[in-house]
Formats: structure tokens, sequence, C-alpha cells
């Protein structure tokens, strides 16, 4: 269980407002951090807070999504790891997936964003 998520982040424009949630998507290549409702994949997610989930809960959320499953095992295998990972890392932080690895393993790329990296408008 968890009460951390990632959001997508676009670190070109981060005030962006994005609606979605990520997770690992097992791909014949590796994982890569999907959308859940936009099925949109992204390189960075950002921590947040959330309600406690655990893996299942965020099976449930990309069954409802309607997105094509290739096997339920790689992907409740990846949850899992996710869901176990994610308390590592604080609020925030700005992550991105260790492509060196098969396995669920995060890199930190931002502690929090740069000031120079936010626009202000």
């Amino acid at each position: 269980m968890t009460k951390k998520v990632l959001v997508p982040i676009d670190i070109n424009d981060p005030r962006k407002n994005i609606n979605d949630f990520l997770y690992p998507d097992p791909l014949v290549d590796g994982l890569t951090l999907t959308g859940i409702k936009s099925g949109k994949q992204w390189e960075y997610g950002m921590v947040i807070l959330t309600s406690q989930i655990d893996e299942n809960d965020i099976f449930k959320r990309i069954v409802d999504s309607g997105k094509k499953i290739e096997s339920v095992e790689s992907l409740l295998k990846s949850l899992k790891d996710y869901v176990s990972e994610l308390p590592k890392y604080k609020i925030g932080n700005i992550l991105k997936l260790n492509s060196e690895t098969p396995k669920v393993d995060f890199i930190i790329e931002y502690q929090r964003l740069p000031r120079e990296k936010i626009n202000y408008r």
C-alpha cells in the first residue's frame, strides 16, 4: 500500500495541467511510464500524495480505462514493484524509470523542479 503516485510532468512546461496518473507499463522493450487515462507514454513523473492505494486499485483503473493488457501477470508484478518503490521518494521528486533494469527502479531526475524550469507568466 502507498499514499504516493506519479503524475505526468512536462519538464519544458511544468505548469501545464495534465490530469492523469502514471503506471509502469511492461512492454516488449522494457517498462515505460504510461498514463492510465490517456495511454500516452511519459519520460518523467512527479510524486504526489493521494489516498491509500495498492496494486489492485491501480490495476482496476487500468482495466476500467479500456487499455488492452498484454500480460496480466507481468502488469501486476510491475504494479506491485511500483507500489513498494514509491514510498522511498519525497513528494515533488521528479522521477524517471531506470532503463538498465527490467524491474521497476526509479532515478531521481530532480529533487524538486528548479526555479529556472518554471515559467512564471
